[in-house]
């Protein structure tokens, strides 16, 4: 992987790919767990690839927010609040993609949101 994404600055996330895939490998006998918190517990998965993985792969209810999905939440929540602090911002827009995630196609919720 090193050799292939040579260049790209992609180091630290291709250790993690393989770490992550080890610990796969070890922990859940190769298959990819579907618990959020499972999830959360492999090297270089946060909350965004946690909750991608868990609404499109195995169709769980789950919000997915990154900037760009936070920017959407924003224009779509008429504006967030200049007071809060980026940490607050991404908390409710966390809460807000929680509150509208579709139960009956999380994926294509999310997908739409990406």
């Amino acid at each position: 992987v090193h050799e292939l994404w040579s260049g790209l600055g992609y180091y630290r996330r291709a250790e993690s790919l393989h770490s992550a895939a080890k610990t796969v490998v070890e922990r859940f006998s190769g298959e990819v767990p579907c618990e959020l918190s499972e999830l959360l517990g492999l090297p270089g998965v946060g909350p965004y690839t946690a909750g991608a993985v868990c609404s499109i792969a195995f169709g769980q209810a789950t919000p997915a927010v990154d900037g760009n999905v936070a920017r959407v939440l924003a224009r779509l929540s008429g504006g967030l609040p200049p007071t809060m602090s980026a940490a607050q911002q991404l908390k409710h827009c966390w809460e807000l993609a929680g509150q509208l995630v579709d139960p009956g196609d999380p994926a294509s919720f999310n997908q739409a949101m990406m």
